[in-house]
């Protein structure tokens, strides 16, 4: 197993264990505070304003069954269109493999590119699930972004990101951790 597949493994896996307890994971995160009880829990929400990108327009670019089973298995190509904080306009290339798990569990892996219009770019994998929220299909998730030599976009380099993805066009964010 290559070490990009056996990372994406790694991250499927972190994702799905901190589904059960982060059940809101793209818009709150859990934090206990010295004073609370063990019972007691607080939640923090993630401020789009605190993302480091956001993309408002997503193009579809296809989409093709792999696999029926054991569970049915796709692969989607996209391109979003957003702004990174501290470089500005960004391109977004991305291929996502799902594995629908049920009508309401999806699990993804994917990978892509940052591309700024000089030309620059930086690779990211990402694992994330999806479900059903409000008629439209969010996905959480975890980003993983490669090393570049492109100067403006090295402040990625090997960076490790939440990420926040509604199907169609809605915003999607990316959050840093540090």
């Amino acid at each position: 197993m290559n070490r990009i597949a056996k990372l994406s493994l790694l991250l499927s896996l972190l994702i799905i264990s901190s589904v059960a307890a982060l059940p809101h994971f793209g818009t709150d995160l859990l934090a206990q505070t010295p004073q609370q009880s063990v019972n007691e829990q607080v939640t923090l929400p993630l401020d789009v304003a605190d993302s480091i990108y956001s993309a408002n327009t997503t193009k579809f670019l296809g989409s093709k069954n792999i696999s029926l089973t054991p569970y049915r298995m796709t692969e989607e190509h996209s391109s979003d269109q957003g702004f990174l904080k501290g470089i500005g306009n960004v391109t977004n290339n991305q291929t996502y493999i799902s594995t629908h798990l049920s009508d309401e569990l999806i699990q993804s892996i994917g990978n892509g590119t940052f591309e700024i219009p000089d030309g620059q770019s930086i690779a990211w994998i990402s694992s994330a699930i999806g479900r059903p929220v409000d008629d439209r299909w969010v996905f959480h998730g975890i980003i993983l972004f490669n090393n570049t030599q492109s100067g403006s976009l090295s402040l990625l380099n090997n960076s490790i990101g939440l990420s926040k993805d509604t199907v169609g066009n809605e915003p999607n964010y990316i959050w840093l951790l540090e």
